[in-house]
């Protein structure tokens, strides 16, 4: 069976996500002591027990994302040898697709992600931006509308079609008053039964705003040894297939003020038996399923996924290595 696997990125994260795994495997408590140690952060703290505006800051969502899929993948892969035969991740979940396919360890993505976070937050400060998801239009007709509010000379107005998600979503990333502007003026589209709904991030990504952080962002690729992959990604930058890790490292700089090819990178699943989106959200298989209702499709985010994903694989369920939950939290920081 040819498996697809697909990672989410920022804005798929929730408080409590993880937990269940966290409650019942031992190698999951491991990489959050682990990542615990790596970045100087409770994780357990955060993402169990912090609040969700906490946990939305750009600088803790991208790291605990990725935590939650590598430890998810962790548990499909060494303990029931799940191997997937193509990834791709959404934005940040690219670092959850390159570890899955051994392109890079576990504490390198981590820190990667904290520097990538860290420059991306800066540019958050300096000003302040956002995304909004568009359903309903074409390409052209968002277009239109954005270009009335976009001022491709400066940054004080930006409004940019940064993310083709599917056939009928697509994601303008841009500054706050400009976003308000495209909201109001889909609404007012009555005959196009159009919506616009804010993402929960807390920036304009993947737009012209983030130029900053991705120059600061390259200098620190030299400091990771990355490995060509064993399997191939789709990438976000330009939906193709790579395995070299020095294209790899590219594409991971350059992605971060380029627009997101969702859809465009989704084509190259189609002749996937089994498509599984690991993490903490069913967004992107959701998504995919309206549009491919044939194909098998499914989302790995708690125990309960597990097993009808092992049900569907004919694989047998392996007891729980830890038969209570875990109750207790701890509060202070590691």
């Amino acid at each position: 069976m040819k498996i697809g696997m697909i990672f989410p990125g920022q804005g798929s994260q929730s408080l409590g996500m993880g937990k269940d795994f966290y409650d019942h495997e031992r190698v999951v408590q491991e990489l959050f002591e682990e990542a615990s140690s790596c970045l100087d952060q409770n994780f357990v703290r955060l993402c169990f027990a912090s609040s969700e505006k906490e946990l939305r800051e750009t600088i803790n969502a991208q790291a605990s994302i990725f935590l939650v899929s590598a430890a998810i993948y962790t548990v499909l892969n060494k303990k029931y040898g799940i191997e997937p035969s193509l990834v791709a991740g959404h934005s940040s979940g690219e670092y959850s697709a390159i570890y899955a396919a051994g392109g890079m360890n576990f504490p390198d993505a981590l820190y990667l992600l904290r520097k990538r976070s860290l420059f991306m937050e800066e540019v958050t400060k300096k000003q302040a931006g956002g995304m909004l998801a568009v359903f309903g239009l074409s390409e052209e007709q968002l277009s239109e509308i954005c270009c009335k509010y976009n001022d491709p000379s400066d940054n004080q107005r930006v409004a940019e079609i940064v993310n083709f998600n599917s056939s009928s979503q697509l994601v303008v990333s841009g500054t706050v008053p400009e976003l308000e502007q495209i909201r109001k003026d889909i609404k007012a589209l009555k005959e196009l039964k159009g919506k616009a709904i804010p993402l929960n991030v807390a920036g304009a990504f993947h737009s012209r705003l983030m130029k900053d952080a991705e120059k600061d962002f390259g200098v620190y690729m030299v400091k990771v040894d990355f490995q060509d992959l064993k399997i191939s990604l789709i990438n976000n930058v330009d939906a193709k297939g790579l395995i070299d890790c020095e294209k790899i490292k590219t594409s991971l700089v350059k992605q971060i003020s380029v627009p997101v090819l969702w859809w465009q990178s989704m084509q190259k699943f189609k002749d996937m038996d089994l498509i599984i989106e690991v993490g903490p959200s069913d967004k992107l298989a959701k998504m995919l399923q309206r549009e491919w209702p044939e194909k098998q499709i499914m989302n790995v985010s708690t125990h309960a996924d597990m097993e009808k994903l092992l049900n569907l694989l004919g694989k047998e369920i392996i007891k729980p290595e830890i038969e209570e939950e875990v109750d207790d939290v701890v509060e202070e920081d590691v």
